[in-house]
């Protein structure tokens, strides 16, 4: 789930799909598709701590100028997290 804090209010935005890369590389020859987009490889090391993974934003309670299965969308801020 994705949320963007401002105050004391937490709102969802989206959601995220991941899936582990080296789980879903050892059973399958092609990338990961959901809805018709194919999950971006995200590599290790990373921010998170996790293994190499697949991922897909979907901005499904606010709109996205860039499409609504983009990482960033410019409409949703971080600035309310901690």
């Amino acid at each position: 789930m994705i949320y963007e804090i401002k105050g004391d209010q937490a709102r969802l935005v989206g959601v995220e799909f991941i899936t582990p890369a080296p789980v879903w590389d050892a059973q399958h020859a092609d990338l990961p598709l959901l809805a018709g987009h194919h999950l971006q490889y995200f590599g290790a090391p990373n921010r998170y701590r996790l293994p190499a993974l697949y991922e897909l934003h979907v901005w499904a309670w606010r709109d996205n100028p860039n499409g609504s299965y983009v990482d960033w969308n410019p409409r949703v801020s971080c600035d309310g997290a901690r």
